[in-house]
């Protein structure tokens, strides 16, 4: 059976959105979800994230591609950071195995640093190695 790959991040990543598919259905990884483009966001926006939030449930793995963005190394914005907790309560509270990964370390300038810093030490996310390394 096939991992299920989530990713999130920026909605303005959508050529890297694009790329990091390909890279994980080449490990052979079936994403089922990403933020994606709309030209209705504001009338879709209520099913496309609830749906969001069960494919979040439904996954093995959740991808943050938590680029620079603004010139900030890491970028989290408020949206990816709600969906990094989910992800995060669903191992927590419904025991769950959701493998959660940050494309990099967020810098001390983005507002969920100090969280994430602390999530990494508990082993609760990891940074992506091939990334780090």
């Amino acid at each position: 059976m096939q991992p299920k790959v989530v990713i999130s991040g920026s909605i303005d990543f959508q050529n890297e959105f694009m790329r990091l598919i390909r890279s994980f259905e080449s490990k052979g990884c079936e994403v089922i979800d990403y933020p994606r483009l709309s030209d209705n966001l504001t009338e879709e926006y209520p099913i496309l994230l609830s749906d969001y939030f069960r494919n979040i449930e439904a996954a093995d793995i959740f991808y943050l591609l938590n680029l620079e963005k603004n010139g900030v190394t890491g970028y989290i914005g408020a949206a990816s950071f709600s969906e990094l907790a989910y992800a995060v309560s669903q191992n927590l509270i419904h025991d769950k195995h959701i493998a959660i990964i940050l494309a990099e370390k967020p810098s001390e300038s983005v507002q969920c640093s100090p969280e994430i810093e602390l999530w990494l030490q508990y082993d609760w996310l990891t940074i992506d190695s091939v990334k780090e390394g």
